[in-house]
């Protein structure tokens, strides 16, 4: 009798156990494929097993039995690869608008501290900002990425970003790791302190030698309660203490050479455990970066920051620099033997991220090593290489799996996993009316209607008729969503949240050589919008 109930009361733990744990879909036999995960070695016929999200077993075909209940996808002629880690991005971003601080005449009061002044907490997370979207979550596994690490964009101390597996649009069933890091960045202030670069870096500092004192009076006040003061509670030091004080990862955004070498005395002064992130100037400094021994997280936006020499020197150069030079600066780390991750930190399109890539690795860097960059690499300095990075029995099933090399430009990817859930890349058709003009470049945009008139810069990149870009205005930037170019016909979406609402906002226009005329729809009503082409060289 004691038996039985054993075995009755181990049945319904099992069954409370496994109804807490997301469904996770079928049984899957990827047989036959090509499996190219780094640094394991290569098996050329191969056979993955997938089962509750989890790759049950892996290996060569005569060394894995087929589950009676899988379902078995052929992939003869095919590699499979680890789900790509996008280690660093903005993707899911939604941009609150705003209204923005006046500017305060005169220098701060001692009325109005600098930290009173502070645009957003440092404890902020990023997962309250992001909306995901299926359109977005398709285009990156088109080109093989199956997780990112999402984070902010705004402020200088941005929040703590978060990882997520592209498993669908529930963003509470893609959480992996929440939260990473804290993110911080070398911006100014508009209207307010810090408004310069030196202001910015004396405002890091100082926040962090605050929340060090902080840290250090509150841990003597909480061994001697009696007769100590007890420290008055700071918003600010409290989020911070825990990456001076227990060395919980710090993420530098640094957009070019000199804020490398600004993060790196901030490391070093703090002795932070750090991650170095976009750094497509880091060729300029590989001996402080090699002295200071930080992880890297290089973004493959090869367009020169606007601190650089070759941005000043008009389109020509620029666009020179942006074909061949900045494209080597992944190449050119790991000839001096400097390990790091690849991101698409900067750009407004998941589909440019393999292209990039793939002009990286046209620019001299190893496809091999590409590929570490992107799998097993990001995985470590993130801390999740004990269930990512690499295609292995026990580990979470993100598999990419591509017809040819999945670095060659007529690679395609046909199937991809992501927690052992299956998504198909149905081939996309091509556009039937060419594009008639080229709306690529800067245009100043003024839209107006009933609530008055409001100006916007545009940046617009364009790929025969697929457009993408971006929108920047005093209330924020908006990524360009399903821009397209057909005849003389540009349309496109952005998505805005206003008051914690988020709404479509749709563009249509008709481009004439440097102008482009038309209309923007919002729900319960319209204006007209004008945008005139910005003269590349002024």
């Amino acid at each position: 009798m004691r038996l039985k109930q054993f075995f009755i009361l181990l049945g319904l733990a099992f069954f409370v156990v496994s109804a807490g744990l997301a469904a996770t879909g079928p049984t899957y036999a990827i047989i036959n494929c090509r499996v190219l995960s780094p640094p394991l070695p290569v098996i050329e016929k191969g056979v993955i097993i997938i089962r509750d999200g989890i790759i049950e077993a892996i290996g060569p075909k005569e060394k894995v039995p087929i589950p009676e209940d899988a379902q078995v996808v052929e992939a003869e002629g095919m590699t499979a690869y680890p789900g790509f880690i996008n280690a660093h991005t903005t993707f899911f971003l939604e941009t609150t608008a705003e209204a923005q601080p006046q500017p305060q005449p005169g220098r701060p009061t001692p009325q109005q501290q600098p930290e009173e002044r502070r645009p957003s907490p440092a404890d902020f997370s990023v997962l309250t900002q992001l909306r995901p979207r299926q359109a977005v979550v398709d285009s990156l596994h088109r080109v093989g990425v199956t997780t990112i690490l999402a984070a902010s964009e705004r402020g200088i101390f941005a929040g703590q970003s978060v990882l997520l597996n592209l498993n669908g649009e529930k963003l509470e069933e893609m959480v992996v790791k929440n939260p990473v890091a804290l993110h911080v960045q070398f911006v100014t202030e508009r209207g307010r302190y810090p408004n310069s670069l030196m202001g910015t870096m004396a405002f890091i500092r100082q926040s962090l030698l605050d929340a060090a004192y902080y840290a250090d009076q509150l841990a003597l006040w909480k061994k001697n309660p009696r007769f100590l003061q007890r420290p008055v509670f700071n918003q600010m030091h409290e989020a911070l203490a825990p990456f001076v004080s227990e060395k919980k990862p710090v993420i530098f955004t640094c957009n070019n050479q000199e804020d490398i070498k600004r993060a790196i005395r901030l490391i070093q002064e703090f002795k932070l455990q750090a991650i170095i992130s976009g750094a497509t100037e880091a060729w300029r400094v590989i001996d402080e970066l090699k002295q200071a021994k930080v992880p890297l997280l290089i973004s493959v936006n090869f367009r020169p920051p606007a601190t650089s020499f070759y941005a000043a020197q008009g389109e020509a150069v620029r666009r020179k620099a942006e074909e061949e030079i900045y494209p080597a600066n992944p190449a050119e780390l790991h000839k001096a033997g400097l390990s790091f991750g690849l991101t698409s930190l900067g750009l407004s399109e998941p589909a440019s991220f393999l292209k990039n890539i793939q002009q990286a690795i046209k620019a001299g860097l190893p496809a091999e090593e590409a590929l570490k960059a992107l799998t097993i690499i990001p995985a470590r300095i993130l801390g999740v290489d004990s269930y990512l990075g690499t295609l292995e029995a026990g580990k979470i099933a993100n598999v990419v799996l591509a017809k040819g090399d999945v670095f060659d430009p007529k690679s395609q990817i046909e199937k991809v996993w992501v927690d052992g859930k299956l998504f198909k890349m149905e081939k996309q058709p091509e556009a039937k009316t060419p594009a008639a003009t080229s709306v690529a470049g800067s245009w100043q945009v003024e839209i107006s209607g009933p609530m008055g008139r409001m100006e916007m810069t545009m940046e617009l990149e364009q790929e025969g008729n697929r457009v993408r870009g971006a929108l920047t205005g005093s209330y924020g930037r908006w990524e360009i969503l399903d821009g397209n170019l057909s005849g003389q016909e540009l349309s496109f979406t952005i998505s805005v949240t206003i008051s914690g609402q988020t709404m479509s906002v749709a563009f249509s226009g008709r481009v004439e050589k440097d102008v482009i005329e038309g209309t923007v729809e919002v729900p319960g009503g319209a204006a007209d919008f004008r945008a005139t082409r910005i003269p590349r060289d002024l």
